[in-house]
């Protein structure tokens, strides 16, 4: 049976896969044959486990993963290296913004180009969804699961961003109802669907729970920082909220660009560690017994 479009997810005749964890936010694992199915090792194109529902690496671990060689076909890894590099221009632009005061164009195409590699990420991210979703049984609710919500409303977010950054950067001095529709609104409602991402990320760690403490487990680490930096991008799009029209003046102008700034590093650390997620089955083998190491 052929892999499925490059991305060595376990393959198994559908049917065989049953609902294992379940609650109101969708699907977190499914009972496969040969152990546990994630939703989150599903989408990522990793195989189901025997004895626990994800790999135990400790930090050596981690950073034997991380500096594993990629293979940078793989959606998994284009996905995380455009989550480092989108967040960190994201972080740079942002820096730029705080820390001189000179043209403000440079800064602002900073976060243009950043929000190109969040979108890229984000598309990716969701792509890899779409096959896992092939995985399983016909006969349940069409996207019922949490991993594709997450990563769908993830990816809808990084598109708003994509409109408010690019108008930023065209257009220095637009007039009050451009920057309210297309500079204030996409930013709100990107954080928002990005708080929503992470809500269904946390769910899909903690199988019916928002908050889990699993220190050992990187995906858990991965949607702790990512579920931190949404709430900075949100705090950001609430200090950016208008308060004369007329005038474009905000809340909190530094107070948005700080936050941004911690947003952008908690979502490279997470672009970082998904990258050693990439290849956590080559640490722990044994665990795995359908990795992309034997497909």
């Amino acid at each position: 049976m052929p892999v499925l479009e490059g991305e060595p997810n376990a393959w198994m005749a559908s049917e065989s896969l049953r609902p294992h964890w379940h609650s109101s936010l969708g699907t977190s694992a499914w009972l496969h044959p040969l152990g546990i199915w994630t939703s989150r090792r599903l989408r990522k194109g990793h195989g189901p486990l025997r004895k626990k529902h994800y790999q135990a690496l400790n930090l050596i671990e981690i950073l034997r993963a991380l500096l594993r060689p990629k293979r940078v076909e793989r959606l998994e890894t284009q996905t995380a290296l455009a989550f480092i590099v989108g967040p960190l221009l994201f972080a740079l632009g942002s820096w730029v913004q705080l820390h001189t005061n000179q043209e403000p164009r440079l800064a602002l195409g900073l976060l243009a180009i950043g929000s190109v590699f969040f979108t890229a990420g984000g598309w990716w991210q969701l792509q890899q969804a779409r096959i896992g979703d092939r995985m399983l049984p016909r006969d349940g609710p069409s996207w019922e699961w949490c991993g594709l919500r997450c990563t769908l409303t993830q990816s809808i977010g990084t598109v708003l961003f994509n409109i408010e950054t690019f108008f930023s950067w065209s257009l220095q001095h637009p007039n009050t109802e451009l920057w309210l529709w297309l500079g204030i609104l996409p930013n709100v409602l990107g954080s928002i669907l990005f708080l929503i991402s992470a809500a269904y990320g946390l769910q899909e760690v903690g199988h019916g729970r928002l908050l889990v403490f699993e220190p050992d487990h990187l995906g858990w680490w991965i949607s702790i920082v990512n579920a931190l930096g949404c709430v900075w991008f949100m705090q950001s799009a609430i200090a950016g909220l208008p308060t004369n029209l007329p005038l474009e003046q905000v809340f909190d102008s530094t107070m948005s660009m700080r936050t941004t700034l911690l947003g952008s590093l908690a979502f490279a650390i997470v672009g970082i560690l998904s990258l050693a997620e990439c290849s956590e089955d080559e640490i722990r083998p044994s665990e795995a017994p359908l990795s992309r190491k034997n497909l």
